[in-house]
């Protein structure tokens, strides 16, 4: 048995079901009663059958109906993930032994701890997914599910608070918390910088390129074989957005086709379209930004021209006609990027695109490791290095970077800096960069 994750447009809840007889026919029919509270792209988990996962499924409805979680995508992959190790490992989710190392939870969190050391799930994502699985028994530890032996057990832990100020004392404070966690070694890797700020070389920026434009296809394992797949142009096109704009994958699903117009003449012999002439992006046009915050993005003329090109052929035009079946309440604001189903590209599934991009790659370059995120990175080097070798002032040209990036602090662009200038200057390459930051 397998599960997935479908994506509801809008979910109604709070009605109360009516049955009632029809006295002429004796036909039993049904209704609802009372004003129903609508939510809006509910993730919820299905067995392959079509049965829902109704554990996993009223909790996720809770954040988003009563909690006001506004994503609980994160939620429902980690829930994706624990029920189909469950499964793998003929385990019931509520299935307590004694012995701690025996419960589900604990065995879990030991197969999170061995996927990160081998370097198939990110650091970030194990603790996440725990997270979100420790938070789903609390819910029912809450509400007096009973278990034969608790999930986990909990415990205080000692918290130091760093004083402000050089003068005042550091403070501590005891906090309850659970025995369940992964205790990862502190990543030391990349000169202590995280992976998902590692910027693409020029090598492997170039090998992304040719598959994305020039021979549009990828090594995909299926069924234990390696077979050949097409990359569809949606994804190519979400490929190029994130390389030279630096979107994230939840601004990407969601941004808007009426962002996009033909650039004129003049505007092509600019390389990028900036300030008025780019793009605002805010949840208040549809986009979800992190933060909910809003910006002004940058994007390459040429590519712009590609996506006008785009929405105007009947490839585009045939799934946005889709979309306004599914969504009419957002027929006048389309996405860019739609499934052949006429629905929201899951952020997901860009990478498990990516993933396919990988093997591909990884028969040029074995240790090719970059994930879809470390497109972003890789843009915001590239165009800070561009503007240094402009002469624009270092300060300035973090400005900048950050408004269009849409970063909250500073720390984050001091990485992306120390690729552009260390020892070897601002025109160093992506490779001497690596090297300076890789060496013991």
């Amino acid at each position: 048995m397998d599960y997935v994750i479908w994506v509801l447009p809008s979910l109604k809840i709070d009605q109360t079901l009516i049955r009632c007889i029809n006295r002429d026919t004796g036909e039993i029919n049904f209704s609802w009663d009372g004003k129903p509270s609508v939510i809006n792209n509910m993730p919820l988990l299905f067995e392959d059958t079509g049965t829902p996962v109704s554990i996993v499924n009223n909790w996720l409805i809770y954040l988003k109906s009563t909690k006001y979680r506004k994503q609980v995508s994160t939620q429902a992959q980690a829930l994706l993930h624990y029920f189909y190790f469950l499964n793998k490992k003929n385990i019931k989710w509520d299935e307590m032994p004694i012995i701690s190392r025996h419960k589900p939870t604990y065995q879990f969190s030991r197969y999170l701890h061995d996927s990160v050391k081998s370097g198939n799930l990110a650091r970030t994502t194990a603790n996440n997914y725990l997270g979100s699985v420790v938070n789903f028994y609390k819910f029912y530890l809450a509400r007096g599910y009973k278990f034969i032996n608790p999930p986990f057990n909990y415990e205080i832990a000692k918290v130091r608070l760093e004083g402000n100020h050089e003068y005042m004392r550091d403070n501590f404070i005891y906090v309850n918390t659970t025995d369940i966690r992964l205790n990862l070694p502190k990543n030391t890797s990349f000169g202590g910088i995280s992976r998902a700020l590692i910027p693409l070389s020029d090598r492997e920026w170039a090998l992304v390129d040719d598959i994305c434009r020039v021979k549009c296809n990828v090594i995909s394992n299926q069924n234990d074989n390696s077979i050949s797949v097409k990359l569809s142009q949606e994804y190519r096109l979400a490929i190029a957005l994130a390389r030279y704009t630096g979107l994230r994958r939840e601004e990407l699903t969601t941004f808007r086709a009426k962002f996009i117009y033909k650039p004129s003449s003049e505007q092509l012999k600019s390389k990028y379209l900036i300030h008025t002439d780019g793009v605002l992006i805010s949840p208040k046009f549809g986009v979800n930004t992190k933060g909910s915050g809003s910006r002004t993005i940058e994007l390459p003329s040429e590519l712009m021209m590609d996506l006008h090109k785009y929405i105007n052929t009947y490839r585009y035009i045939k799934r946005r006609k889709l979309f306004e079946l599914n969504y009419p309440d957002e027929m006048d604001n389309p996405p860019l990027l739609i499934t052949q189903t006429g629905h929201y590209y899951a952020p997901n599934t860009f990478n498990a695109r990516w993933g396919e991009i990988r093997n591909t790659i990884r028969n040029s370059i074995p240790q090719f490791g970059h994930k879809f995120h470390n497109l972003r990175s890789t843009y915001a080097v590239s165009r800070l290095k561009e503007l240094l070798n402009k002469g624009v002032k270092e300060g300035d040209a973090l400005d900048y970077i950050q408004s269009v990036m849409g970063h909250k602090s500073r720390s984050t662009l001091l990485h992306y800096l120390k690729f552009c200038n260390e020892d070897t200057g601002a025109n160093a390459t992506f490779e001497q960069a690596l090297e300076i930051i890789l060496k013991d």
